[in-house]
Order: C-alpha cells, then sequence, then structure tokens
C-alpha cells in the first residue's frame, strides 16, 4: 500500500528525540494504516565529532522531566565508565527493522531509546541491541534471524552515515528530531515549547511552554500527511 510518508531524522541518544517518539505513539493508534513513517539516522557524532557528553544529556533529561512527567527517564544509573562511546551500532539496528517494514522500525525506534533513557541500558553492545530487539519484536512481526545476520554483516553501515550526512548538509535540519514532511518542509520538535539554554547547553534560562496540548501538534503533522494520500 503506497501511503503517505514523514521522514523522522533523529538521534537515538537525543532526549528530545525520545519525548517525540513518546507523544507520538500516543496518537498512533489514530494512523496506523493511513501514514508511514520511516526513521532516519541523524547522528549528532557526525556533527559534534564527539560522543554524546554524559553532563549535557543530564541537563537535557532533568530539563523533559519537568516538561513531561509521563516520560519513563531517569539518569543514567551505571558508572560513568559503562556510558555508551557511541550510537552508530544502534543506528545500524534501526535500519536493521527499517529493512523489514516500518512497523518493526517504529516498535525498535522506540525499544533503543527506552532502553538506554528508562532503564540504562548501553544499546552501542551487540549483546544489548539483540536483547532490545527481542523484546521488541513481540507483536510486529520482527525477524530476529534476519536481523542479527544483517546488523552483524555491517549491510547498513554505510547507509545511517549518508542518512546522517544529508540530513545535516543537504537538508541542513534544525535539530533533533526533524519531521520531513511529503511537501518537503521541516518541522522540528513538534509541540515542544521554546527553551533557551546557556552557551553550555547545561543550564535553562527561560522555558516557553507549547500553546496548547503537546499531542494536538501530532496530531497536525500527521492529519496533514494523511491528507495527501
Amino acid at each position: 500500500m503506497n501511503l503517505p510518508t514523514i521522514e523522522v531524522y533523529s538521534s537515538i541518544d537525543c532526549p528530545f528525540a525520545y519525548l517525540a517518539v513518546h507523544r507520538l505513539r500516543q496518537v498512533w493508534p489514530e494512523y496506523a494504516g493511513r501514514v508511514r513513517i520511516v526513521w532516519r539516522a541523524l547522528a549528532l557524532e557526525y556533527v559534534n565529532r564527539q560522543g554524546a557528553q554524559k553532563p549535557l544529556l543530564d541537563a537535557e533529561a532533568e530539563v523533559l522531566s519537568g516538561i513531561d512527567p509521563s516520560l519513563p527517564l531517569r539518569r543514567w544509573p551505571r558508572p560513568d565508565w559503562e556510558w555508551p562511546t557511541t550510537f552508530w551500532p544502534a543506528f545500524e539496528a534501526l535500519a536493521c527493522a527499517q529493512a523489514q517494514g516500518h512497523e518493526q522500525a517504529f516498535a525498535l525506534s522506540w525499544a533503543l531509546r527506552h532502553a538506554f533513557f528508562a532503564e540504562g541500558r548501553n544499546p552501542s553492545l551487540r549483546h544489548e541491541l539483540l536483547a532490545i530487539a527481542e523484546a521488541a519484536a513481540a507483536g510486529v512481526g520482527l525477524d530476529l534471524a534476519r536481523f542479527e545476520q544483517d546488523w552483524d554483516s555491517g549491510r547498513y553501515k554505510g547507509s545511517v552515515l549518508a542518512e546522517s550526512r544529508r540530513g545535516w548538509e543537504t537538508l541542513r535540519v534544525p535539530g533533533s528530531p526533524t519531521f520531513a514532511m511529503p511537501d518537503g518542509r521541516l518541522l522540528e520538535a513538534p509541540g515542544l515549547g521554546e527553551l533557551d539554554f546557556d552557551e553550555e547547553r547545561l543550564v535553562v534560562r527561560s522555558y516557553t511552554p507549547y500553546p496548547g496540548d503537546p499531542l494536538d501538534a501530532y496530531r497536525a503533522l500527521l492529519d496533514e500527511a494523511a491528507a495527501r494520500r
């Protein structure tokens, strides 16, 4: 079935993308079968030239806890030396699921983020990725044998790099997450509101909440995409 497609360029280690997927999941039952979501890698490592900085993610996570208390979120519960050094393997895992279908990818997109932000698991490790995929497979028909084979082969290593390059350099997306609509418009972090950080992005100077129900921002963009069918 040829469905209208929204491409979501997002970083797996970005708390704001985690919040976006959390909210998108809440309204998705209203749109399943009417719109297709395609997940695109947008590695912060590509543009920042370094791995995820724990102090920065801690600061952003604290802000999000106040914005949406329903978001499953906690500080990293393990020693700092166990902090993930890279998220490229997680992007490859998501691409492996995307190759099997958008439902499989939707499930894993959430599972990878939830494992990191809510459970303190390291999605850069092979055994963790396989366990996360196994848990996400229920109900969406993710072929775990194919998933493991594709990930082990490095089949999508080049594609996630190309997606990140396209997002940052060709599309020039404003940040993570960015929703690329069917008409080409780029929408950054729908329903988030306005945040003003200090120069080091560790302190929020001010926050202006979204004027209305944030879930309506997702309904609006999904309604718009569905109308193009």
